[in-house]
């Protein structure tokens, strides 16, 4: 399957010379709901697989998966406050679909604030669903949804 990426868009694997970029991301999107953005991505890059969506020379998204037996954990993505609306989370969303796809991987998980609205909305156009609710998930305060997406064609 072939993913489509906004024009002169490239997603490419993380590169220590990447992480950088990748925590001003983080602070950007996710300081509202993460006392310490910065320590936390740091450690799910280390722990996971980070790729970095680019146009040019600029760093415009990332997103970090956990693999597990049948299913991967989107642990983080983000996108530069610039670039929203421009297709770039979708492409990181199709890139990281692929990749669970290609190592035969069945479902996506992830958490999001619920009060996150414009990333709760393109996860569900995404084609993931609603699992449950969590309560003052994020600093005992914000509310999350859990969400998964079955992996459509996953080898079986």
């Amino acid at each position: 399957m072939q993913v489509a990426a906004p024009l002169s868009l490239l997603i490419r694997k993380r590169q220590s010379a990447d992480d950088r970029s990748i925590v001003r991301l983080a602070v950007q999107a996710f300081a509202e709901y993460d006392a310490q953005p910065a320590a936390t991505v740091q450690r799910l890059v280390q722990r996971g697989t980070t790729w970095v969506a680019w146009r040019g020379s600029a760093p415009l998204g990332f997103a970090t998966i956990v693999a597990s037996n049948e299913s991967v954990d989107l642990c983080a993505i983000a996108v530069d406050e610039e670039a929203r609306g421009r297709g770039v989370g979708r492409a990181l969303l199709a890139h990281v679909e692929l990749a669970a796809a290609r190592a035969g991987l069945k479902e996506i998980k992830l958490h999001t604030a619920q009060a996150n609205v414009a990333v709760l909305e393109l996860f569900l156009k995404c084609g993931f669903r609603v699992e449950r609710r969590m309560p003052r998930y994020y600093r005992g305060v914000y509310d999350a949804c859990a969400l998964s997406k079955r992996v459509a064609w996953a080898r079986r």
